[in-house]
């Protein structure tokens, strides 16, 4: 299959799947449940744990593994090329 014509294919599903996102999205709209619009209240304990505690657990445990993943790499690029001499 040549190049160009798997750009089209890729392509086409890009574009398809940016038509059938916003249905998606307004299908998942439940009429009859109230939505709350005001700011979130940190004083209470649950909010400030689901949206400051967990997201900067998970940043900073992204940011370990990735450190460890990239000297990982490192260690075995190091490897082949003491092998290789």
């Amino acid at each position: 299959m040549p190049i160009k014509q798997k750009t089209q294919e890729i392509a086409k599903y890009l574009l398809s799947l940016f038509f059938f996102l916003p249905l998606l999205a307004h299908s998942q709209n439940q009429p009859g449940i109230p939505k709350p619009s005001g700011p979130v209240d940190l004083n209470d304990t649950s909010d400030l744990v689901i949206y400051i505690i967990i997201p900067a657990i998970i940043l900073i445990l992204f940011l370990v593994f990735r450190k460890r993943i990239f000297k990982i790499k490192e260690e075995k690029q190091e490897e082949r090329e003491e092998k290789g001499n």
